[in-house]
């Protein structure tokens, strides 16, 4: 096996999939890329048995052939050779020489038989969806995130249905760590088939795949497929083995009945829940939200740190209302909005924040109050 190709081509490639061969999985073999060279193109291949990747590059080939090597190793050396032209040729005893004249690296491979068989998935009944939206929903999904040690589905993975909202069909995810929940609502084309009503993605896999949505512009096909989430493009795709699993009733914490809407300017509150969140802990989380008659007066004591005030003035009306959240909770959902003002929804002591854009509801985020002793 030998072939050669320009390293501009496939350095970028290289360090995207650094997320999949890195994680550490039952086989060590994952670690590895998988390259195929045939007639002028050379196939790459990441697998580490939840996500799969797959990309079709321009090459110069001499002689055909597969090869397991290790990715991060092989990564590390295109970055740093000096030369843009690279040639890499398969030796005896599976040892790999890269490059040529006065930088040579000679490397071993792994048997590429034990590589991880990549699923044969055809005949996907693609959507289309703009990468912008596509990438929105990665963003809506990945910052909610989970410990290591966490084992409920619901909350490992994102829940991705078809949903109809004013009479149009979009593609809707849901994410939750069950104490805040993030919903977004995306246009698409084409008859989306989903097997059953609803599916559960991994995150992880969503967080790989949204190193791949790099432009703004692009339309993207996506579907399901024997149990498999499918992102596709010119000469790449994405294979995302999905959970089993149910998922609960998120619909019963995005109740508007009897919330009282509150207008906000969002960068102005973002900011305020930035410096209040200096003086929270992991022992000391919250901070305690009080709304008054067109004033939030936001506090935080922190025994260990010490304590802050900050007043802000809100349209709210009614009722006083004194509540606790995690304010860091808050800054993560309102840096996904892009809009100058949004709308806190809260009802009494004990109900959750709902938020949303004035202009809209493709994008909820749902805060669920924390206990005042």
């Amino acid at each position: 096996m030998k072939f050669s190709f320009n390293k501009k081509d496939i350095l970028e490639v290289l360090a995207k999939i650094q997320g999949i061969t890195g994680r550490k999985t039952s086989l060590k073999i994952t670690s590895d890329i998988l390259i195929k060279a045939a007639e002028s193109k050379i196939t790459i291949t990441a697998n580490d048995l939840e996500t799969v990747f797959t990309g079709t590059y321009d090459a110069q080939v001499e002689t055909s052939g597969i090869l397991s090597i290790n990715s991060k190793k092989f990564f590390e050396i295109i970055r740093e050779y000096p030369n843009e032209n690279i040639c890499i040729n398969e030796v005896e005893n599976r040892w790999v020489e890269i490059g040529t004249g006065d930088s040579v690296y000679h490397i071993v491979s792994s048997d590429y038989e034990n590589f991880p068989e990549t699923p044969v998935i055809e005949n996907v009944n693609f959507i289309e969806i703009t990468a912008k939206d596509l990438k929105k929903m990665v963003a809506v999904s990945s910052v909610v995130g989970y410990q290591n040690e966490e084992k409920r589905i619901y909350v490992l993975g994102s829940l991705i249905e078809k949903a109809a909202v004013e009479g149009e069909d979009v593609l809707r995810i849901v994410s939750t760590d069950s104490r805040r929940l993030h919903c977004f609502d995306a246009s698409f084309t084409g008859d989306l088939d989903l097997g059953d009503s609803r599916v559960i993605i991994p995150k992880k896999g969503l967080a790989e795949l949204g190193k791949f949505i790099d432009s703004d512009i692009e339309t993207i096909k996506v579907g399901v497929k024997k149990n498999h989430f499918v992102f596709q493009r010119a000469n790449e795709s994405i294979m995302i083995k999905l959970l089993e699993g149910d998922y609960p009733d998120y619909r019963l914490v995005m109740n508007f009945e009897g919330m009282i809407p509150i207008e906000i300017d969002r960068a102005m509150f973002l900011t305020l829940m930035k410096r209040v969140s200096i003086l929270t802990s992991e022992d000391c989380k919250s901070v305690i939200f009080n709304f008054t008659e067109n004033n939030l007066t936001v506090t935080i004591t922190n025994p260990e740190i010490g304590e802050s005030k900050e007043q802000l003035m809100v349209g709210f009306s009614g009722e006083e209302i004194k509540s606790a959240f995690n304010p860091r909770y808050f800054m993560d959902a309102l840096n996904l909005f892009k809009d100058d003002i949004v709308t806190l929804n809260i009802k009494n002591s004990k109900s959750p924040c709902i938020i949303k854009s004035m202009k809209n509801n493709n994008l909820i985020c749902v805060i669920m109050s924390i206990h005042l002793s």
